[in-house]
């Protein structure tokens, strides 16, 4: 995985993993709307388990942040 990275010439190479790969599709997936569900089906998640959800990211802190709204 590292090596195509390194090949492709794709910015800090070496840190890219498959890790990697799997949160950030998970993560732009749910960005764009995509049923966690669905998201969990083709990471070949298994059905119900709740480990997708610790791959998806908060694309921006601000607006994702839990706390925003509760008028603190």
């Amino acid at each position: 995985m590292r090596d195509l990275a390194v090949r492709a010439r794709v910015p800090f190479a070496d840190t890219v993993t498959a890790h990697s790969l799997r949160a950030g599709g998970a993560t732009v997936a749910y960005a764009a709307g995509v049923p966690v569900a669905v998201i969990a089906r083709h990471g070949r998640w298994a059905p119900g388990s709740p480990g997708v959800l610790r791959y998806i990211r908060a694309v921006d802190r601000r607006r994702d942040n839990a706390m925003r709204n509760v008028g603190l």
